[in-house]
C-alpha cells in the first residue's frame, strides 16, 4: 500500500482507545523524506510517498484511517547529548563550534540537543561544558544552526 497524504496527527484523536493502531517506527530524520519504504510492527511494507502534498512526516502523523484502524509514524528513541551551557559565553560557543561542525540540533529552554556523537562527547569534557546522554524521541527532524550569511533571492520548494 502507498500512502500519499497526512490525515492528521494520533495526538488530535480524542478516542484512541477506540482504534486499532499500527505504528511504523523510523528514525527522527527519516521525517523529512517525502519518499520511504516502511514495515510497520506488525511487519507490513508501506510506501510512503508525499512529493505531491507537499506534506510533512511528524511523530504520530495518521497515513490511513478507515474509522476502526489507523496507521501512524512513531519516531525511534535516540540516543542524544543534552548539553547544558553554564552560560551565554558558553552557549555562544558551543553553538559556534556546533555550527561549524554542520551538526543538526534543536536548541530549547537553554540547551541543546544533538544526536550522540563520540568526538563532540569527548569535546564537551575538554571544554567543560556540562553535557547528559539521553534517550529521547524527537517530534521534528533536528535543524542545523542556521549562520546569517545575507543569502538573497527566493526558494521556490
Amino acid at each position: 500500500m502507498l500512502f500519499e497524504k497526512i490525515l492528521g496527527n494520533i495526538k488530535n484523536i480524542k478516542n484512541k482507545e477506540d482504534f486499532e493502531i499500527e505504528r511504523i517506527i523510523i528514525k527522527s530524520d527519516d521525517l523529512e523524506k517525502r519518499i520511504l519504504r516502511v514495515h510497520s510492527e506488525d511487519d507490513n511494507e508501506y510506501g510512503i510517498s508525499l512529493k505531491e502534498s507537499g506534506m510533512k512526516l511528524e511523530n504520530g502523523s495518521i497515513l490511513y484511517n478507515d474509522g476502526k484502524k489507523v496507521v501512524i509514524v512513531e519516531t525511534d528513541l535516540e540516543k542524544v547529548l543534552v548539553i547544558s551551557p553554564k552560560d551565554m559565553n558558553q552557549m555562544g560557543e558551543i553553538a559556534h563550534f556546533l555550527g561549524n561542525m554542520h551538526t543538526p540540533v534543536k536548541i530549547e529552554n537553554g540547551k541543546i540537543y544533538l544526536h550522540y556523537d563520540k568526538y563532540l562527547d569527548n569535546t564537551l569534557k575538554e571544554k567543560k561544558c556540562p553535557f547528559e546522554v539521553e534517550y529521547i524521541k524527537f517530534k521534528k527532524a533536528l535543524r542545523h544552526i542556521e549562520h546569517s550569511h545575507g543569502h538573497h533571492g527566493h526558494s521556490h520548494d
